[in-house]
């Protein structure tokens, strides 16, 4: 849980990038891990939670080895 002195900080963050460029990213992030969290603490393993963090990092770092189009991952599964 996120300590109370922090949240300002966050939601100054959070401001900042819903009225930038990647505003839409964000609302559907947020709208996601919001009604994960309305079915549960428990709804990610510990297993899921590292490989997100990781995700994250490579994006971060520009690293884009690890992804995939989202054209390509649709194809894959048949969407």
């Amino acid at each position: 849980m996120m300590e109370p002195e922090n949240l300002d900080t966050l939601i100054d963050k959070v401001k900042t990038i819903a009225h930038g460029t990647h505003g839409d990213l964000l609302e559907k992030f947020i709208d996601l891990l919001y009604e994960q969290e309305m079915q549960g603490p428990e709804y990610w393993s510990p297993e899921d939670l590292a490989a997100i963090e990781e995700g994250m990092k490579a994006s971060l770092s520009g690293d884009r080895s690890q992804f995939i189009p989202w054209e390509e991952y649709k194809a894959r599964r048949g969407l």
